[in-house]
Protein backbone atom coordinates (compact mmCIF):
# COMPACT_ATOMS: atom_id res chain seq x y z
CA UNK A 1 0.00 0.00 0.00
CA UNK A 2 1.44 3.18 -0.43
CA UNK A 3 2.61 5.58 2.14
CA UNK A 4 3.26 9.83 1.80
CA UNK A 5 6.56 10.09 3.71
CA UNK A 6 8.58 13.34 5.26
CA UNK A 7 12.06 11.67 4.45
CA UNK A 8 14.57 14.09 5.72
CA UNK A 9 18.14 14.53 6.79
CA UNK A 10 18.05 16.61 9.76
CA UNK A 11 21.08 17.56 12.23
CA UNK A 12 20.56 16.47 16.37
CA UNK A 13 19.28 20.36 17.11
CA UNK A 14 16.35 19.83 14.50
CA UNK A 15 18.42 21.65 11.04
CA UNK A 16 18.35 20.53 7.36
CA UNK A 17 20.43 23.68 6.56
CA UNK A 18 22.90 25.66 7.65
CA UNK A 19 23.22 29.17 8.14
CA UNK A 20 23.25 31.87 4.75
CA UNK A 21 21.19 29.72 2.20
CA UNK A 22 20.93 30.70 -1.10
CA UNK A 23 20.49 29.12 -4.96
CA UNK A 24 23.95 28.51 -4.93
CA UNK A 25 24.60 27.58 -1.44
CA UNK A 26 21.23 25.28 -1.18
CA UNK A 27 22.32 23.88 2.05
CA UNK A 28 24.23 26.93 3.40
CA UNK A 29 26.94 27.06 5.84
CA UNK A 30 27.96 23.23 7.03
CA UNK A 31 24.55 21.80 5.68
CA UNK A 32 26.00 19.46 3.12
CA UNK A 33 27.51 17.07 6.02
CA UNK A 34 23.86 16.46 6.92
CA UNK A 35 23.77 14.20 3.50
CA UNK A 36 27.47 12.39 4.10
CA UNK A 37 25.93 9.71 6.03
CA UNK A 38 24.94 8.52 2.52
CA UNK A 39 26.67 10.38 -0.14
CA UNK A 40 30.18 10.42 1.41
CA UNK A 41 33.11 12.76 0.23
CA UNK A 42 36.71 12.62 0.30
CA UNK A 43 38.71 15.81 1.80
CA UNK A 44 38.35 17.69 -1.58
CA UNK A 45 34.29 17.69 -1.73
CA UNK A 46 34.46 15.04 -4.39
CA UNK A 47 31.83 12.34 -3.55
CA UNK A 48 33.12 8.73 -3.28
CA UNK A 49 31.63 5.15 -4.34
CA UNK A 50 30.38 3.23 -2.12
CA UNK A 51 31.85 2.78 1.18
CA UNK A 52 28.57 2.93 3.10
CA UNK A 53 28.11 0.41 6.07
CA UNK A 54 25.44 -1.97 5.67
CA UNK A 55 22.34 -0.10 7.42
CA UNK A 56 23.55 3.21 5.65
CA UNK A 57 23.38 1.86 2.02
CA UNK A 58 19.88 0.29 2.71
CA UNK A 59 18.46 3.86 3.74
CA UNK A 60 20.05 4.95 0.21
CA UNK A 61 19.08 2.08 -1.56
CA UNK A 62 15.22 1.82 -0.37
CA UNK A 63 15.07 5.61 -2.80
CA UNK A 64 15.28 3.08 -5.66
CA UNK A 65 11.45 1.77 -4.98
CA UNK A 66 9.92 5.39 -4.43
CA UNK A 67 6.93 6.30 -7.04
CA UNK A 68 7.07 9.87 -6.90
CA UNK A 69 8.63 12.65 -5.18
CA UNK A 70 6.82 16.00 -3.82
CA UNK A 71 9.14 19.12 -2.77
CA UNK A 72 9.14 22.70 -2.95
CA UNK A 73 11.40 24.92 -5.51
CA UNK A 74 13.70 25.61 -1.87
CA UNK A 75 14.58 22.17 -2.54
CA UNK A 76 14.65 21.59 -5.80
CA UNK A 77 16.26 24.91 -7.27
CA UNK A 78 19.76 24.71 -5.49
CA UNK A 79 20.30 21.55 -6.16
CA UNK A 80 19.95 22.07 -9.98
CA UNK A 81 16.90 20.17 -10.99
CA UNK A 82 18.90 16.85 -9.57
CA UNK A 83 20.50 17.06 -13.33
CA UNK A 84 18.39 19.26 -15.42
CA UNK A 85 17.39 17.50 -18.72
CA UNK A 86 19.27 15.07 -17.67
CA UNK A 87 17.08 14.04 -14.68
CA UNK A 88 15.82 10.52 -14.52
CA UNK A 89 13.98 9.84 -11.23
CA UNK A 90 10.57 9.17 -10.22
CA UNK A 91 8.26 12.13 -11.30
CA UNK A 92 8.27 14.99 -9.32
CA UNK A 93 5.50 17.39 -8.57
CA UNK A 94 7.08 20.98 -7.24
CA UNK A 95 4.20 22.23 -4.32
CA UNK A 96 4.73 26.14 -5.71
CA UNK A 97 2.49 28.72 -4.30
CA UNK A 98 3.12 30.67 -7.13
CA UNK A 99 4.47 29.57 -10.88
CA UNK A 100 7.96 30.29 -11.70
CA UNK A 101 7.77 33.89 -13.27
CA UNK A 102 9.03 34.49 -16.62
CA UNK A 103 13.42 34.13 -15.99
CA UNK A 104 12.84 32.17 -13.13
CA UNK A 105 14.64 29.02 -12.71
CA UNK A 106 11.94 26.02 -14.06
CA UNK A 107 12.69 22.06 -14.41
CA UNK A 108 11.13 21.14 -17.51
CA UNK A 109 10.57 17.70 -16.70
CA UNK A 110 9.46 18.72 -12.87
CA UNK A 111 5.25 19.36 -12.68
CA UNK A 112 4.71 22.95 -10.51
CA UNK A 113 1.24 22.88 -8.45
CA UNK A 114 -0.31 25.66 -6.49
CA UNK A 115 -2.02 23.59 -3.67
CA UNK A 116 -0.74 21.04 -1.17
CA UNK A 117 -3.29 18.95 -1.85
CA UNK A 118 -3.08 18.75 -5.53
CA UNK A 119 0.52 18.17 -5.21
CA UNK A 120 0.71 15.20 -2.90
CA UNK A 121 -2.51 13.61 -4.94
CA UNK A 122 -1.06 14.01 -7.90
CA UNK A 123 1.76 12.36 -6.80
CA UNK A 124 -0.11 9.34 -5.16
CA UNK A 125 -1.81 8.72 -8.85
CA UNK A 126 1.53 8.73 -10.56
CA UNK A 127 3.26 6.52 -7.58
CA UNK A 128 0.31 3.95 -7.91
CA UNK A 129 1.39 1.66 -4.87
CA UNK A 130 4.56 2.99 -4.59
CA UNK A 131 5.29 5.41 -1.69
CA UNK A 132 5.55 9.19 -2.46
CA UNK A 133 8.53 10.78 -0.41
CA UNK A 134 8.24 14.32 0.81
CA UNK A 135 11.27 16.31 1.28
CA UNK A 136 11.85 19.98 2.34
CA UNK A 137 10.91 22.41 5.39
CA UNK A 138 7.96 24.35 3.93
CA UNK A 139 6.75 21.58 1.61
CA UNK A 140 6.51 19.40 4.88
CA UNK A 141 5.03 21.60 6.64
CA UNK A 142 2.41 22.21 4.96
CA UNK A 143 1.39 18.60 4.56
CA UNK A 144 2.08 17.78 8.16
CA UNK A 145 -0.69 20.76 8.53
CA UNK A 146 -3.02 19.06 5.86
CA UNK A 147 -2.74 15.87 7.36
CA UNK A 148 -1.36 14.28 4.30
CA UNK A 149 1.49 12.55 5.78
CA UNK A 150 1.60 8.75 6.75
CA UNK A 151 4.72 8.81 8.14
CA UNK A 152 8.32 10.69 9.04
CA UNK A 153 11.49 9.23 8.15
CA UNK A 154 14.28 11.51 9.89
CA UNK A 155 17.94 10.17 9.33
CA UNK A 156 19.31 11.96 12.37
CA UNK A 157 23.49 13.31 12.04
CA UNK A 158 25.53 13.55 15.20
CA UNK A 159 25.99 17.39 14.18
CA UNK A 160 25.16 20.28 15.86
CA UNK A 161 24.43 22.89 13.12
CA UNK A 162 23.29 25.90 15.64
CA UNK A 163 21.52 27.99 13.06
CA UNK A 164 19.84 27.70 9.65
CA UNK A 165 16.69 26.14 8.13
CA UNK A 166 14.60 24.04 11.00
CA UNK A 167 12.42 21.02 9.75
CA UNK A 168 9.59 21.62 12.21
CA UNK A 169 8.86 25.08 12.42
CA UNK A 170 5.42 25.03 12.79
CA UNK A 171 2.98 26.87 13.76
CA UNK A 172 0.93 27.06 16.60
CA UNK A 173 -1.70 24.09 16.78
CA UNK A 174 -2.58 20.71 18.88
CA UNK A 175 0.11 18.53 19.21
CA UNK A 176 0.91 15.83 16.70
CA UNK A 177 1.04 11.99 18.00
CA UNK A 178 3.85 10.14 16.54
CA UNK A 179 4.11 6.08 16.99
CA UNK A 180 8.08 5.24 16.72
CA UNK A 181 7.72 2.18 13.53
CA UNK A 182 11.60 1.30 13.12
CA UNK A 183 14.93 2.44 14.33
CA UNK A 184 17.93 1.58 12.04
CA UNK A 185 21.69 3.03 13.81
CA UNK A 186 23.84 3.44 11.21
CA UNK A 187 26.58 6.96 10.54
CA UNK A 188 23.10 8.43 10.98
CA UNK A 189 20.36 7.01 13.04
CA UNK A 190 17.43 6.57 11.31
CA UNK A 191 13.80 6.77 12.34
CA UNK A 192 10.75 6.19 11.11
CA UNK A 193 7.47 7.25 12.85
CA UNK A 194 3.62 6.52 12.19
CA UNK A 195 1.96 9.88 12.23
CA UNK A 196 -0.90 10.01 14.75
CA UNK A 197 -4.14 12.49 15.03
CA UNK A 198 -3.91 15.82 16.31
CA UNK A 199 -5.00 16.47 19.88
Amino acid sequence: MSRTILDMSISLDGFIAGPHETVDHGLGDGGQRLHDWGMPRDATGAYLEGGLGDVDAEMMAAYESVGASVCGRGTVDPAGGWGGEAYGGPPVFIYARRPPAPGELRWPKFTYIQTIEEAIGAAKEAAGDADVVVQGAGTGQAALTAGLLDEIQLHVVPLLLRDGRRLFDLPGGAPIDLDLVQVRQGVALHLRYAVGRSH
